[in-house]
């Protein structure tokens, strides 16, 4: 029966190389969501600037026009804020896609050394049971052989 001497090492890296990828899937929607924050803010900036704009021949107060003003920049500083986050985790993303191309480098070393050692042995018992067929049918005609001689003889 084959036994694989770095079976344990290889479960390991197998269970690592997926947690890796759980985390790095994880940060990947963390991602898409910030981005997705992002466009809708960026959306609801140009549509509030589209507005400001809009109502350009009303008449408005200054503190209505202030507020607009204000909000816009307020979101205006919020898309730089989640332009930081998305910069950040994208940095975080990098990192593990290189940690997972790692592990997944190490796990496949240890598959292909596995299956190295398990061809190799697949050819030792070929190989023994080959030795095993020529020695029982050397056997075999070294019987007939006396089993003729005697009959001759007698």
């Amino acid at each position: 029966m084959f036994n694989f001497r770095l079976q344990s090492v290889l479960n390991y890296r197998k269970r690592l190389a997926e947690d890796i990828a759980y985390k790095f899937a994880d940060t990947r929607r963390r991602f898409d969501c910030e981005k997705e924050i992002l466009k809708k803010s960026k959306k609801e900036r140009l549509d509030l600037i589209s507005r400001l704009n809009g109502i350009e021949g009303t008449k408005l107060c200054a503190t209505d026009i202030s507020a607009y003003f204000s909000y816009i920049k307020y979101i205006k500083h919020k898309e730089m804020y989640h332009e930081e986050v998305i910069s950040g985790i994208a940095r975080e993303l990098e990192e593990k896609r290189l940690e997972l191309v790692d592990a997944i480098k190490k796990r496949k070393i240890l598959e292909i050394i596995r299956e190295k050692r398990l061809k190799e042995y697949r050819m030792h018992i070929i190989t023994k049971e080959r030795k095993e067929l020529d020695e029982m049918e050397t056997s075999r005609y070294g019987r007939n052989m006396r089993i003729e001689k005697i009959d001759n003889f007698l």
